[in-house]
């Protein structure tokens, strides 16, 4: 048996009342004696029941309170059988005087919660609230609003409506009067002065050949003056002839 100075240390751990499990080891050695000890210990203001290591998983128990080691033995606890037979939120108090320093480690690694070290010999934790393969569903919090306005609908007075950037003349659709030259004109003819090729191209005659005044035309417009004849036609290689697909 655990020395009583060990036992009523633990009796102090304890609520007011309650009830208690204790283990005992499957050993021979444990006396009758023994266990009328450990229960006057604790007894009158607890409910003391008493089980073999052996059957601890052949029920489940309503104990507040399950003790490993009272009578002497250090246990070999099967952390999965304890959860599974005692009910949520039970107190566990472990009597070890071998591997006490690493009891509150191996208690948070197989899932009771709290775990204390009270003294040399003594280690307590916590069952869990829930059961042993309890689920639960899981709601998601809602996805924030993309693009919300920080002041709400008064900011969007402050927006521009982008068909108020087209004129009703943007709208319309272009006459072909307008055009004098070239293929999208109404009478598909040559102006008299044509100066966009179109009318070589009806006569089936090359455009003719125009004289850079700088010399820098086929660069492209940025490198061209005011007058040239190639503003807004591609770069070219120089000596190339420029065709525009109208």
């Amino acid at each position: 048996m655990a020395p009583s100075a060990s036992l009523s240390a633990i009796k102090a751990l304890l609520p007011a009342s309650g009830s208690i499990l204790l283990v005992r080891p499957n050993e021979a050695g444990v006396t009758k004696e023994d266990i009328v000890a450990v229960q006057s210990i604790f007894k009158p203001d607890h409910d003391v029941s008493i089980q073999l290591d052996s059957l601890l998983d052949s029920k489940t128990y309503t104990s507040d309170v399950i003790v490993y080691g009272a009578f002497g033995a250090n246990p070999a606890i099967d952390y999965e059988v304890t959860q599974r037979v005692m009910k949520p939120g039970s107190l566990v108090v472990i009597l070890d005087s071998s591997t006490n320093a690493s009891l509150s480690v191996d208690l948070l690694i197989n899932g009771f919660v709290e775990p204390k070290t009270v003294s040399e010999t003594i280690t307590t934790a916590r069952l869990t609230s829930h059961s042993l393969g309890a689920a639960t569903t899981v709601i998601p919090a809602a996805a924030p609003k993309v693009w919300k306005l920080a002041g709400g609908e008064d900011d969007l007075d402050d927006l521009i409506d982008p068909d108020e950037l087209l004129t009703e003349e943007d709208k319309t659709a272009p006459d072909k009067k307008t055009y004098t030259c070239g293929p999208k004109s109404e009478k598909k003819k040559a102006c008299k002065n044509c100066s966009c090729g179109f009318a070589e191209e009806l006569a089936g005659a090359p455009p003719p050949a125009v004289k850079s005044a700088c010399g820098s035309c086929y660069l492209g417009d940025a490198f061209r003056c005011a007058s040239c004849p190639y503003l807004g036609m591609p770069a070219f290689k120089p000596g190339e002839s420029v065709k525009l697909a109208l």
